[in-house]
């Protein structure tokens, strides 16, 4: 699946204006388990892997970033199901997941409340606050198929969310974190 989303991050009173701005349709809690492979080989490649479940479902999903321009990112994302979250990965799994001959290994998980909803057809607004490694952050995502009407964007614009700067993905900061907390 091709995935393109523009993203900003947002501080807690933007949040909680656009958490206020819209009906939501879905509210869910989703936890990211992540993996980390010897010397960087996946980052090498430009790849995340990761575990995410959702209501007790467990899915193996490998995003493997094909650009990034600005707000606008765009990744290439493939799922297996899986029945738990095991600590470790061996090559021959990591060969059939990603195509490389790796091992991966779980370094930490991050835990997002998501709402989101179709502003239109092609179009989902995703409202994001992750908790991972005693902080709490805010994101908007914008994930769509079809082009994104002005309205949307110029009323997002009154709020004081922009999409005109590169914003990491969730994966980049918690690795920052991670870095930070062992680093301190």
């Amino acid at each position: 699946m091709l995935e393109t989303e523009l993203k900003s991050m947002l501080d807690e009173k933007q949040y909680n204006v656009l958490k206020n701005m819209f009906l939501w349709n879905s509210i869910k809690e989703q936890t990211n388990s992540y993996y980390i492979a010897p010397d960087n080989i996946l980052k090498k490649h430009g790849i995340t892997f990761r575990i995410r479940t959702i209501d007790n479902r467990h899915i193996v999903q490998v995003k493997k970033h094909l650009g990034k321009h600005d707000a606008l990112q765009v990744a290439e994302e493939t799922e297996f199901n899986i029945d738990c979250i095991p600590n470790n990965f061996s090559e021959p799994e990591m060969l059939s997941f990603t195509g490389i001959k790796t091992t991966a290994s779980l370094i930490g998980e991050l835990t997002t409340l998501r709402h989101s909803f179709m502003f239109c057809d092609g179009v989902e607004i995703c409202l994001d606050k992750s908790t991972y490694l005693d902080i709490t952050d805010y994101e908007i995502e914008i994930e769509y198929t079809k082009p994104i009407p002005d309205t949307l964007l110029e009323k997002l614009s009154e709020t004081g969310v922009l999409f005109n700067t590169a914003t990491p993905g969730k994966y980049s900061r918690f690795i920052t974190r991670l870095k930070n907390t062992y680093h301190q």
